[in-house]
């Protein structure tokens, strides 16, 4: 048994290992080929505050959509503990680097078993959460189609409807995850076990783009963008070319789908290389929120679970500790006296 349990924990090393290589690989992927000397331009020390901020906007955008899964999670009938939560997120998150994108899923079942979320469940997760991402995503993205098609605000209102109708009736969602099934080939999840839950789900997404795609405002701001003109042009591309970059399964990240989406956005707001420029720059914000995000979120977790696993042996020692040898013999009871009538 002893060696049994070993091998399973070499094989764990071995596999963890192996996807970490998997994922710096196709982090390196997705930033290879960039011109990195357009952003000479940008990295100014002037810049560097700005930069930052951008930097940790964008993490905290990643946030919201970490907190949108769970609550998707929770929609179909699963809700988790956070931690647990947020060790599938990251995990299968930063599975998208991989080429394919199937290996972060399929280590996301395996800890959702881990958990106690059946794969039906997990694979019913997936599917919502998909859905939640593209059509809040699709939503956010119509805010660059004044700038893009030279056409009045009013194409502003179709976002807000949109997201209006999805929130109040979550069952168009239930419909179109049936869609997304039949499309992928897998099985149809059970019906949304929390409606409210997908609301909030829907809130938090279209939270995090907003504040994900307020990183490449400020990009395009120190290139010289007009602020007021380029707020919803920015958030509105930044959606755009990473819903996307999510349909193009072929590349790590949306790699090179995401860029061309990009600068032709930003082109209507900046001149065309610096609208390059802050494609690359953008790529590689997202780039290093996403990693060091993931690797803050799950080294906290672990930490935790440690400090948590270690309490009840502390506990359990200091109980031993006082507790004597030999513990004390009770004497037996000497039996009662009892008064018995005297013949006579």
């Amino acid at each position: 048994m002893s060696g049994r349990r070993s091998w399973r924990r070499v094989l764990r090393v071995v596999l963890t290992v192996a996807f970490v290589a998997a994922v710096v690989g196709g982090v390196a992927l997705a930033l290879r080929g960039q011109q990195w000397s357009t952003l000479g331009r940008l990295l100014r020390p002037e810049t560097i505050p700005w930069l930052l901020g951008a930097l940790l906007v964008t993490s905290v955008g990643l946030l919201c959509g970490t907190r949108a899964w769970l609550l998707t999670l929770a929609a179909v009938g699963s809700p988790v503990p956070t931690g647990a939560g947020i060790q599938m997120f990251f995990v299968g998150f930063l599975g998208k680097f991989v080429p394919g994108r199937l290996w972060g899923l399929l280590a996301q079942i395996r800890l959702g078993e881990k958990a106690g979320v059946s794969r039906a469940r997990m694979a019913g997760t997936y599917l919502v959460n998909l859905v939640v991402v593209l059509l809040t995503g699709g939503a956010v993205g119509l805010l660059v189609a004044p700038a893009v098609l030279d056409s009045g605000l009013a194409w502003l209102v179709l976002p807000v409807a949109l997201l209006v109708v999805l929130a109040g009736w979550p069952g168009v969602i239930d419909t179109l995850v049936g869609l997304a099934a039949r499309v992928t080939r897998r099985p149809r999840p059970a019906a949304l076990d929390r409606p409210a839950d997908v609301r909030r789900s829907i809130a938090w997404q279209s939270l995090s783009w907003v504040l994900s795609g307020a990183h490449l405002w400020i990009v395009a701001v120190l290139l010289g963008a007009d602020a007021r003109a380029a707020l919803p042009v920015a958030v509105g591309a930044f959606a755009l070319a990473t819903t996307a970059g999510t349909l193009a399964l072929f590349a790590p990240d949306g790699a090179g789908v995401r860029e061309v989406t990009l600068v032709a956005a930003l082109a209507t707001v900046l001149p065309l290389p610096a609208a390059v420029t802050a494609a690359i720059a953008s790529r590689v914000l997202t780039t290093l929120a996403e990693v060091l995000t993931a690797a803050v979120a799950l080294a906290a977790v672990s930490i935790r679970d440690r400090r948590r696993a270690a309490v009840p042996d502390r506990t359990r020692a200091a109980t031993t500790a006082h507790r004597p040898a030999h513990p004390p013999t009770r004497r037996p009871a000497e039996p009662e006296a009892r008064l018995t009538p005297t013949p006579g």
